[in-house]
């Protein structure tokens, strides 16, 4: 009797030493899957602004966006300001947003404090928006180009003639970035 009492403890030792065990290394691994998971977001998260990064560079060769005079980076005004309000181009492009900052003297302005672009008041303006999604978490991406638009010059004893302005710009693309919601890891930053 004495044996068999015994050998019940024993047997219950060592389950819960095997529930222990078990339990143990569960929890190390979820801790490893959290840890992966996290790096996980932060490679998509790079993935996401390179891609935004190539696209935008090669964005200013594209037919809506170039120069007619075939200038390398240079975005022609009085077509980009046709593409306002189109929504034909709300799915066309991988970004978020796409606007052009038209003039160097907007370039210390926030977006509040930048006169918006509209077919009225163009070439006065500072921002064409292009489009906005308007998502949480976005990250802005830029590129310095060349703001080309038509313009037209008169003289007192001549007809006058049309040339090509053209001023630094930069062409900013918005990516969404995925943000982990972890409450210990927002208490410790």
């Amino acid at each position: 009797m004495m044996n068999s009492k015994k050998s019940q403890l024993k047997i219950q030792e060592m389950a819960f030493m095997l529930v222990a065990v078990v339990l143990f290394f569960t929890l190390a691994g979820l801790f490893v899957i959290s840890i992966v998971y996290m790096n996980l977001h932060k490679k998509a998260n790079e993935l996401a602004e390179t891609k935004t990064f190539t696209s935008i560079i090669s964005l200013a060769d594209s037919p809506e966006f170039s120069c007619v005079s075939s200038k390398s980076n240079c975005i022609d005004g009085d077509k980009v300001i046709t593409l306002i309000n189109k929504t034909d181009y709300y799915n066309y492009w991988p970004f978020s947003s796409l606007r052009v900052i038209t003039r160097y003297s907007a370039f210390n302005k926030t977006y509040d404090q930048m006169t918006p672009c509209t077919f009225a008041n163009y070439p006065e303006c500072d921002l064409i928006t292009i489009y906005d999604k308007e998502v949480q978490n976005e990250k802005a991406i830029s590129s310095f180009v060349a703001f080309c638009r038509k313009d037209y010059e008169s003289k007192e004893n001549y007809e006058g003639y049309s040339f090509d302005r053209c001023e630094i710009g930069m062409i900013v693309a918005g990516t969404k970035i995925t943000v982990i919601e972890n409450k210990k890891m927002a208490s410790e930053n």
